[in-house]
């Protein structure tokens, strides 16, 4: 009888064990896939948002040297929205998607008119420059990080409920990339044949892009 009953504490003590064992052993990969998303949406807002804001800082500059006022004006709303961080972010991130692409469209439709510019024009041309060079390079990182971050986010409903913002956006990334990259070469040669200052070192930083 004792040793039936030392037999069944015994087996009883490995099984509490092992139950334990497997516990802890479960629980940091459900950390681990947290940590993902975490790691996923931050390289990419970060990327985003930098990109995009020194992105629509040029467009901002550009409307205002094709006199484009009413566009300016719109935009300088748009990036004190999106850089609020008081903002829900998934709201400052189709602000800042929507407000660029059509942006980009409006200053496409006035450059290839091949529009004139006055000499103050041409100053805020110039101040446009960087700010386009910034954002383009930092725009064409942009399509891994999103197509890493929709990722995860399909394999985890919880998080697909909450990121309903950027399911919106993420699938369209590379066409939106693409737009931006076109526009801004445009903006560039633009910028050379209207003898805007900086417009050689602009080509040259953005070299095959």
């Amino acid at each position: 009888m004792i040793i039936k009953k030392f037999t069944l504490s015994f087996l009883l003590l490995i099984f509490m064990n092992f139950s334990a064992s497997a516990l802890e052993l479960k629980i940091p990969k459900i950390g681990g896939k947290k940590a993902d998303i975490s790691g996923a949406k931050l390289n990419f807002t970060k990327i985003f948002f930098d990109s995009s804001l020194s992105y629509m800082e040029a467009q901002y500059h550009l409307f205002n040297a094709l006199e484009m006022n009413d566009e300016a004006s719109k935009t300088k709303k748009s990036i004190a929205f999106v850089k609020d961080t008081k903002n829900k972010e998934g709201k400052r991130l189709t602000n800042a998607f929507n407000t660029s692409s059509e942006n980009s469209k409006a200053i496409e439709g006035a450059l290839v008119k091949e529009k004139s510019l006055s000499a103050e024009g041409k100053v805020h041309y110039a101040k446009s420059l960087p700010f386009a060079v910034k954002g383009l390079i930092g725009m064409v990182k942009l399509p891994p990080e999103a197509n890493s971050l929709l990722t995860i986010i399909k394999t985890d409903k919880m998080a697909a409920l909450k990121m309903g913002d950027f399911l919106k956006v993420l699938p369209k990334i590379p066409n939106y990339v693409s737009s931006a990259t076109k526009v801004g070469n445009l903006i560039v040669t633009g910028a050379k044949s209207r003898e805007v200052e900086g417009a050689d070192d602009a080509t040259k930083a953005l070299g095959d892009l």
